[in-house]
């Protein structure tokens, strides 16, 4: 046997002592690596909280007087800790005013920071700060149902724009004819309405309230009756 021979078979023989030893070591200690594996990816903030905690959304709106950046910029002051170092001065319980421009720039910037998870300081800031609740409305746009909401500002003919059959879906689940009405939502002039096709005057406007009222869960009852009733 030659030299080069020699120093092949030892080659050889080290490297499937190495496969052995990793495979020994993947085998007994596979969860380890599979852990610190796990542990370094990370995902922007905004995306992990749609997994994490499916009850809050990262608020996307582009005005400082919205409503949901109100009352959190309104929770960020309250805090009186200024944790981003806006220099913004504490509120008092029932003050209430348009966020400013630094404090969005802020929450849209740190929403795409990546974190390890939801023990991550910033992303808990971020959820407290820059969240609101998620709504029917979220539910039925996110979601795979092909339904979409009607138009409550939408004052054109009810057949065509598909109002006049979210009313009929209404009046057939509340009405049972000679038995007893439900009338759910206690719309205005039911006695009157329930066997027609023309809808009670605040019936838009039920459902536009009903859809920005809280809900993350698909057995939620309130997102199931909007769906059936102001969807098209």
């Amino acid at each position: 046997m030659t030299l080069r021979d020699s120093w092949g078979d030892m080659t050889a023989l080290t490297k499937a002592a190495s496969a052995t030893a990793v495979a020994g070591t993947a085998a007994g200690g596979g969860i380890y690596f599979g852990t610190d594996l796990l542990k370094s990816k990370k995902v922007d903030i905004s995306s992990l909280m749609k997994e994490v905690d499916p009850q809050k959304r990262f608020i996307t709106a582009t005005s400082t007087g919205d409503d949901s950046w109100k009352a959190a910029y309104k929770s960020y002051r309250e805090s009186g800790k200024d944790v981003w170092g806006l220099g913004v001065k504490t509120a008092s319980p029932e003050t209430l005013i348009d966020a400013t421009t630094e404090f969005l720039a802020k929450c849209k910037s740190n929403g795409k920071v990546k974190v390890s998870g939801k023990d991550d300081p910033l992303y808990k800031q971020v959820l407290a700060y820059c969240t609101r609740d998620t709504t029917v409305r979220d539910l039925i746009e996110e979601g795979k149902t092909g339904r979409k909401l009607l138009d409550s500002s939408d004052t054109g003919n009810d057949k065509e724009s598909g109002w006049e059959d979210a009313w009929t879906a209404y009046r057939t689940k509340n009405h049972v004819e000679g038995g007893t009405s439900q009338n759910t939502w206690e719309v205005e002039g039911w006695d009157n309405k329930k066997t027609g096709n023309t809808l009670p005057t605040d019936y838009k406007t039920k459902c536009a309230e009903k859809a920005k009222q809280p809900a993350y869960r698909l057995e939620d009852e309130n997102y199931k009756n909007v769906l059936a009733w102001c969807t098209k």
